[in-house]
């Protein structure tokens, strides 16, 4: 049986680690509410260094997460499951199963490659901005960021899923492989 969740909990783990930076209260101000009141942009202008701060130790922290994560998903589709996909069919077994979920697993590979380019750009423009002079202007990118961040986190999910779903097919396949060569021996 292959065994993926290591991985797996290590990258939950690691954007869990990542997840909790953002709760920096700093920036949880900035999204207590849908509005820019006096008193939030007197918060941003008030604590504009500090805020400024800890979204580059966010940026730095994301871009070496997306990095490993980047590489072990893109290991997980090519050297497990094109390569697995390719030998059941070399050796005429049924893999429409795993193609279908290989397939669905590379278009949000890809999904996710550009929603981090789209929140890299995004926070950098973000941590651009002078908090102190224009508030509303970094209140908004801040809000915009935090979105498209969510859309990466969104595709995490989704790979995650489709990792379950390749497990839970190489286990059915397994399954169905002992039964049929166990009785061709008998």
């Amino acid at each position: 049986m292959i065994k993926m969740k290591k991985p797996i909990a290590t990258i939950v783990l690691i954007l869990a680690l990542t997840c909790g930076l953002v709760s920096i209260v700093a920036v949880k101000a900035l999204a207590q509410s849908v509005g820019h009141s006096d008193a939030q942009v007197t918060i941003i202008k008030d604590n504009c260094v500090t805020i400024k701060s800890n979204l580059n130790q966010l940026h730095a922290s994301d871009a070496l997460l997306r990095v490993n994560m980047g590489q072990l998903y893109e290991s997980m589709l090519t050297k497990l499951m094109d390569k697995f996909n390719s030998r059941l069919s070399d050796n005429h077994y049924d893999n429409s199963s795993f193609v279908f979920v290989a397939g669905g697993y590379s278009s949000t590979l890809n999904a996710f490659r550009t929603d981090y380019i789209d929140y890299e750009k995004q926070l950098s423009s973000t941590i651009a901005i002078d908090c102190a002079s224009h508030p509303n202007d970094f209140y908004s990118a801040v809000s915009s960021a935090r979105a498209k961040r969510n859309q990466v986190r969104s595709d995490v999910v989704k790979l995650n899923q489709y990792l379950d779903n390749y497990e839970t097919a190489v286990n059915g396949f397994e399954i169905n492989y002992q039964a049929t060569h166990t009785e061709a021996v008998k």
